[in-house]
């Protein structure tokens, strides 16, 4: 008990210190609002995406909470066939003129997942027949130094298809139902999931790993609750 309590107060001590390294000046967070729009896509020339004022492919897990100014709980999943993952999904946020919810996902060789999952602080099963890990003090701690390689955008609000044209031309199209297709676009590092009966779903990678974004995307449209 001693040890969990412990635990706690030493996770609330690091979490306490984020929140307050989170705040920032009013300038800031005109800058994050003026590039807070999901279409608003660059290569930077280090070859990272950038995205809501954020560098993907580049930018650590706790870079990016500082340049957010968001705090989430990373945890480590476990699918069906034994492949670790590691994501962390923040709250809802106003981004721009847009409420949004986000996930991160971090990457890191399957060896650092192992150690996480033979360290990790419980775990619960999840509507999608996955594993969630809850991680230690320690497994956070290294979690937080990660690259982010992946950022998905989930927007609250249903888009329609004069929206969805301000993305420009994909290079591709991917049927995935009679309703649902993903629009790739490599070289902006990005993917969309465009649904015409239920929620878009926005993906970013660097150019460099977008035949790894392609190949994660889900091949069935689930709901998603927002």
């Amino acid at each position: 008990m001693n040890k969990i309590l412990a635990g706690l107060l030493l996770t609330g001590i690091v979490t306490a210190g984020l929140f307050w390294s989170l705040s920032g000046n009013d300038e800031e967070n005109k800058a994050v609002a003026a590039t807070g729009l999901p279409w608003q896509v660059s290569i930077t020339e280090n070859g990272a995406t950038h995205i809501l004022g954020v560098d993907i492919g580049e930018i650590t897990f706790k870079e990016l909470m500082f340049k957010l100014k968001l705090l989430a709980e990373p945890a480590l999943f476990e699918t069906p066939e034994g492949v670790l993952f590691l994501e962390a999904s923040f709250g809802k946020k106003k981004f721009g003129i847009l409420e949004a919810r986000l996930i991160a996902e971090m990457e890191a060789d399957q060896s650092v997942f192992k150690t996480m999952k033979d360290g990790n602080a419980g775990r619960d099963s999840t509507p999608s027949n996955h594993w969630r890990y809850s991680l230690s003090v320690k497994s956070t701690k290294v979690a937080n130094d990660l690259r982010v390689w992946r950022l998905v955008y989930l927007p609250v609000a249903d888009f329609e298809l004069k929206q969805m044209k301000f993305f420009g031309e994909p290079k591709e199209k991917i049927q995935v139902t009679d309703n649902a297709q993903y629009w790739l676009y490599p070289e902006k590092g990005m993917a969309l999931l465009w649904d015409k009966e239920g929620k878009e779903i926005f993906y970013y990678a660097a150019p460099k790993d977008f035949a790894r974004l392609k190949k994660s995307l889900p091949t069935k449209v689930v709901t998603v609750d927002i």
